[in-house]
């Protein structure tokens, strides 16, 4: 009875703190112009990414037919966001607590342990890490077994080899050497989700969500092999997301004047992170500075128009203090982009060069403009006969088959290492810019069927192949004599650890795709805009697809998205979640 009893006070009582809002604040909010109008693109690029990603489908129609399809599917999209932006607006969000939580460092550690201990079955089933053969090269370069290359960012080798070194002087063996490395970017990959998720409980994300979250990152396998994946991708994604935070935190919290109790030295120390994990995220990743300059510019318009009034005039109603917290705004973040930029550039030019370390080929950055022409050649497309000369001194046309795969740009790139002539583009630039400008003026149907085949796994729920998680292989053979040593369970329970990977694998490809990715990241940004939230911060990962559609070498290689993946449960709670925090 008593339980009764204070469950029914308990009802009362938040009745009764429901009754003396304003009655303006529960008051169903009707949709305004503004978030009528700021739909509209999210509903066209919804309804693109369906016809186009169906490329073979919308083929048999004719323009007029597939225009009609554009258009109705943009229609049903438009209905879905509103809908979808009313119940955000007026229903629950995943903050029902009322409150943000205190800030403990007792939290974050709790959620670090918990990853760590859920990562560190695969650590040692696989022991000493998963070694691919992008990893072999690198440690071939660290160890100066082969020349450095910035192919894979040579930022990351340098990290590899400290490591490297680190553990085969305290175990005397390469094999502790990378256990050693392992082990480390494990810890960290941890220690970043274990942030992510600790931001999470600070915003008061309800209870049911928060452990939503936790076995988001910690059970997911693919998060724990990515962890013990001896390569780029978990510190580039640990670096991306720390980097959203850094974007949010610079654009949402530097709202009060600089004058107050300290204020303007804590707007230095975001603007200071925002300085480090932009540096980290240009030079982990070759798209990373797109995603680094991409974001600059939105935060530089975002600060211009933020101070402007309605009539297009600087605003005065903040007077001399609003003008000089603006002034530290602009200052800041000036500061923080040139000094990114100018650690990049000396990091690009001269300081791989006296490291004598090689670029990358020429044909690597290629890849769209090489699929739009041998896709234009291969399909029958219009091509004078000096132009197809033009093409048969890069790469025989006569083994086309061979080589080109309208979804696997590595295979051609591959060939044409091997058995073309890569140089001739190098050496005559602008003549192949030319000649891609002309073939496609000719072509632009065949140009964009080519763009589809290479980039759909990003934007289509649907693919005609299966998206890897991670290859069928664990440990690559190697000239350091490493194998893989499990410390626990038997082998053959080692191989059904494997066989649960694939069948997680297959599942995965069921049930999710890359592109459910995309559509839920573009749905969370529209209800962010419908509720008038700030949403810089979804800036990162629209600029990190975006490279992927301009240059991806794989139309759905899972790595090159992880950090939009891992990114959506802070998204969720950007758009859904508290806006005061």
């Amino acid at each position: 009875m008593a339980r009764l009893y204070r469950r029914g006070v308990r009802g009362i009582s938040e009745v009764a703190r429901e009754m003396m809002k304003p009655e303006k604040d529960r008051r169903i909010k009707w949709p305004g112009k503004y978030q009528l109008l700021v739909l509209s693109p999210f509903a066209f690029c919804y309804a693109f990414f369906i016809v186009l990603g169906d490329w073979q489908r919308s083929a048999p129609y004719s323009n007029a037919q597939n225009m009609m399809r554009l258009l109705l599917w943009a229609v049903i999209s438009y209905g879905v966001l509103l809908l979808l932006g009313f119940l955000s607006e007026n229903g629950g969000a995943l903050a029902r607590e009322g409150h943000c939580r205190p800030g403990k460092w007792q939290v974050w550690l709790l959620f670090f342990a918990i990853c760590l201990l859920c990562y560190l079955p695969y650590y040692l089933m696989y022991f000493p890490t998963w070694f691919n053969n992008d990893a072999m090269w690198q440690m071939e370069q660290a160890l100066g077994l082969t020349a450095p290359s910035n192919h894979h960012p040579y930022f990351h080798t340098l990290i590899t080899k400290v490591f490297l070194a680190a553990g085969y002087g305290i175990f005397g063996s390469y094999t502790g050497a990378v256990a050693f490395y392992t082990f480390f970017q494990m810890a960290m990959t941890a220690a970043v989700f274990g942030f992510m998720l600790y931001l999470l409980y600070r915003r008061g994300t309800a209870l049911f969500w928060l452990v939503l979250a936790v076995c988001f990152y910690a059970l997911l396998p693919v998060n724990g092999m990515y962890s013990i994946c001896m390569g780029k991708d978990a510190w580039f994604t640990a670096a991306f997301l720390l980097f959203l935070w850094a974007v949010e935190s610079c654009a949402t919290r530097n709202e009060t004047p600089n004058s107050v109790g300290g204020q303007g030295a804590a707007d230095r120390r975001r603007w200071l992170l925002f300085f480090v994990t932009g540096l980290l995220v240009c030079l982990l990743r070759s798209n990373g500075i797109f995603v680094f300059l991409g974001t600059v510019f939105f935060l530089i318009l975002s600060q211009f128009l933020s101070g402007k009034g309605r009539d297009g005039v600087e605003s005065r109603s903040g007077e001399t203090g609003s003008r000089q917290q603006a002034f530290g705004k602009r200052r800041n973040l000036y500061v923080s982009v040139a000094a990114v930029l100018i650690l990049y550039l000396l990091w690009q030019g001269p300081v791989l060069h006296a490291l004598h370390v090689e670029p990358p080929d020429t044909i690597e950055s290629l890849t769209m403009p090489t699929q739009h022409l041998l896709c234009a050649y291969a399909r029958g497309g219009s091509l004078t006969t000096e132009e197809v000369e033009m093409l048969e001194a890069v790469v025989p046309l006569s083994q086309i088959d061979d080589y080109y795969n309208p979804y696997l740009f590595d295979m051609t790139k591959n060939y044409i290492r091997e058995h073309g002539n890569q140089q001739v583009i190098a050496d005559h630039k602008w003549e192949y810019a030319k000649l891609w400008l002309r073939v496609g003026l000719r072509n632009p149907m065949l140009y964009l069927e080519a763009q589809i085949r290479q980039t759909a796994g990003y934007y289509a729920l649907h693919i005609p192949h299966d998206q890897i998680l991670y290859s069928e292989y664990f440990m690559v053979e190697n000239p350091f004599d490493i194998e893989t040593q499990r410390k626990i369970f038997s082998y053959d329970a080692g191989l059904a650890m494997g066989e649960f990977l694939q069948w997680f694998q297959r599942c995965y490809n069921k049930v999710w795709s890359l592109g459910m990715n995309t559509w839920l990241l573009l749905a969370a940004f529209a209800c962010a805009l419908y509720r008038r939230r700030d949403a810089l911060v979804f800036v990162p990962c629209v600029m990190l697809l975006g490279s992927l559609f301009l240059a991806t070498p794989v139309y759905n290689e899972f790595r090159y998205a992880y950090g939009v993946f891992v990114a959506l449960p802070f998204m969720f709670s950007v758009c859904f979640g508290r806006e005061e925090f």
